[in-house]
């Protein structure tokens, strides 16, 4: 049963305050209770608020319902003027739970998870770093670069596109390796199985970071190995019936050809 609700959102953020207070009426104007110990969650805001739920409740199976106040928003995909809509449907089950893959890195005692992506990037602006690859213990290559993004299939429309990543559909059980300007035409992003091990060793040259999700991070000391995985657990998204991936590619991202070509 999906009765008890809570809210997250950025308190931070203009009008932050107004939406929180309208999402409550919202919430109990169809008969839901705001809990501490929900059913499902919203994340009302962009995708850094999505994000930062996931990483909050996406471990406890707690589902997760996306609600763009502004901005872009390719996760958060319900505007807030369909959210009394949105919760109607929820109410009356007419709705979808999508799993959405997530992605673990691991070293010395640190574990990272994330739902877009682990990034190892310079600690250094304008300085590049050295990194040595091997996939499923096989050794591919050593290459310079800004940074190298381990990135899920829900990551694929994020930082790993802004580097010329490839798209994957959301339901796709793969890793995808971008690196970032890499000082050679040689190192191309590639999509590998998702049971792959992926283990990325920083080099003697620059200092580097590793970030998940763009909000959580951790310094790597050089010689450093760190070892990438499909993440033990997947997040659970709430979806509209009506809502499909294409459609918000084209709506968000102004994919595909002139309609009237």
């Amino acid at each position: 049963m999906m009765e008890k609700a809570k809210i997250v959102i950025n308190i931070k953020k203009p009008e932050a305050k107004k939406f929180l207070a309208q999402t409550r009426t919202l919430l109990r104007a169809n008969g839901f209770i705001i809990s501490a110990k929900p059913d499902f969650v919203i994340a009302v805001g962009g995708d850094g608020t999505m994000l930062h739920a996931a990483h909050l409740y996406g471990k406890k199976g707690i589902p997760i319902l996306g609600v763009n106040s502004g901005g872009l928003g390719f996760l958060t995909d319900v505007t807030f003027d369909r959210l009394f809509n949105t919760l109607k449907e929820i109410k009356n089950k007419k709705f979808i739970f999508e799993k959405r893959m997530m992605i673990q890195a691991k070293f010395n005692k640190n574990t990272l998870n994330a739902l877009n992506d682990l990034t190892i990037i310079t600690r250094i602006p304008g300085r590049a770093v050295e990194f040595s690859a091997t996939i499923n213990k096989e050794y591919i290559c050593r290459f310079i670069a800004d940074g190298i993004i381990i990135a899920t299939p829900t990551g694929s429309t994020a930082y790993s596109l802004a580097t010329s990543g490839p798209i994957l559909l959301p339901d796709t059980e793969a890793i995808i390796v971008t690196p970032i300007a890499p000082h050679t035409l040689s190192v191309r992003p590639i999509v590998l199985p998702s049971n792959s091990i992926v283990e990325i060793k920083v080099g003697a040259k620059g200092k580097a970071a590793l970030v998940a999700d763009g909000q959580r991070s951790k310094s790597v000391r050089n010689g450093q190995v760190i070892k990438f995985k499909k993440a033990p657990y997947y997040v659970k998204l709430i979806k509209p019936r009506h809502t499909t991936f294409f459609h918000t590619l084209r709506e968000k991202m102004k994919w595909g050809g002139r309609e009237d070509a």
